[in-house]
């Protein structure tokens, strides 16, 4: 499996990824943010105007990141904000992760986490903040077991309930 930025030959592999969640009815994928009928093209620039720096607030740069498998499917998505806002510092955090149903319990977060710790130490971030929902598990122990420690926990008027504050230092 390898880490790295989508480009326009994985459009069929995207399509399948966002079938996948469809099939299980998971309309929204946490960390993947087009709608789904935007053209590859324009989707592998927003992430690479978004990485610049060159959206408007209340975006921050960020960087997008899609698992890809051996066999060219892809399995999962990060977004590794590299500052936080007010928003982020509530919800959302430093890294949101997806990983398409028919590939979890593979240890794809896991390794998706870690990219995104690493991409963002990189750029000179020394605490990481994780949030998930208190229900999400899963999602808690990868954080988990990616170093994070839970903090807190806040409420998001934004979106009606609990979340979860883990920092990785």
């Amino acid at each position: 499996m390898q880490i790295l930025p989508l480009e326009p030959h994985h459009e069929g592999a995207l399509h399948a990824f966002l079938a996948d969640f469809d099939a299980a009815g998971e309309p929204v994928i946490p960390a993947y943010f087009a709608p789904r009928d935007t053209p590859i093209e324009q989707i592998v620039e927003e992430h690479r105007a978004e990485q610049a720096g060159e959206r408007s607030a209340p975006m921050v740069p960020a960087s997008t990141r899609f698992a890809i498998g051996d066999d060219g499917a892809v399995l999962g998505v990060y977004n590794a904000r590299h500052v936080l806002n007010d928003r982020l510092r509530v919800f959302g955090g430093h890294v949101g992760f997806s990983v398409r149903p028919s590939a979890r319990g593979q240890g794809v977060a896991t390794q998706l986490l870690r990219h995104a710790i690493g991409l963002l130490r990189g750029l000179g971030t020394t605490s990481i903040l994780v949030t998930c929902d208190p229900t999400n598990i899963a999602s808690a122990r990868v954080i988990e077991r990616c170093g994070g420690v839970l903090k807190d926990r806040g409420y998001s008027d934004e979106h009606g309930h609990e979340i979860c504050r883990y920092w990785i230092t």
